[in-house]
């Protein structure tokens, strides 16, 4: 199960097959913001898991940790639910977002759907943002995916780890199925997570 010690405001959806966990973070230091938005066949559950959440108040900020479409299929049903949500994205998929190209977005290799959605905003890594009602630190973490990002709370030392750390290992090192090097840096952000030391991991799947 996820730790009860979240904060009221740290809400956890843990998903099933194949839908990502989805973050809520809820409070008055910054926007109210979803992490991930899990695969489009559940989409409509997703956006009902926020609205009863949310109990009818909308939802600011959408956080893509990388684009793979379990984590991204509901971007569009919840732009199309909430009309000024903002949608972040790592850097480096913003080209492949602006021009829709699934080859690049990684859809037509795993022959997975994901529908059309925009970005407003760039996770750039190194920085903080305010969320909910916590400061979150924005890493880059490539292995699973090249482009991933982590966010870390250090106040509470929670980690929300994206696709580098699922409930019992971690994600496919993409990378290395398309014959390019992966395990190094694997290893690297696995050693990044160590030194971030955290008290809490609120993993990619799984509890």
């Amino acid at each position: 199960m996820i730790p009860a010690a979240l904060s009221p405001g740290t809400i956890v959806f843990e998903r099933g097959w194949l839908s990502s966990n989805n973050v809520l973070l809820l409070g008055d230091a910054g926007p109210t913001t979803l992490i991930d938005s899990g695969y489009f066949t559940h989409a409509a559950q997703t956006v009902a898991l926020v609205e009863t959440a949310l109990h009818g108040e909308s939802l600011d900020l959408l956080i893509n940790t990388h684009l793979h479409s379990d984590h991204c299929g509901g971007n569009a049903a919840l732009q199309a639910r909430h009309a000024a949500l903002e949608t972040a994205i790592p850097p480096g998929e913003a080209e492949a977002v602006d021009h829709w190209d699934e080859a690049a977005l990684s859809f037509q290799v795993t022959g997975q759907h994901c529908p059309r959605f925009r970005h407003d905003r760039l996770l750039v890594p190194g920085a903080e943002m305010a969320l909910g009602e916590q400061t979150w630190q924005v890493h880059a973490a490539p292995g699973h995916d090249p482009h991933s990002v982590i966010l870390f709370e250090p106040q509470a030392q929670i980690l929300i780890s994206a696709d580098v750390l699922w409930q019992n290992g971690f994600g496919v090192v993409f990378p290395e199925l398309r014959g390019e090097p992966g395990f190094d840096h694997v290893s690297a952000t696995l050693d990044l997570i160590e030194r971030l030391a955290p008290r809490i991991v609120i993993p990619g799947h799984g509890a």
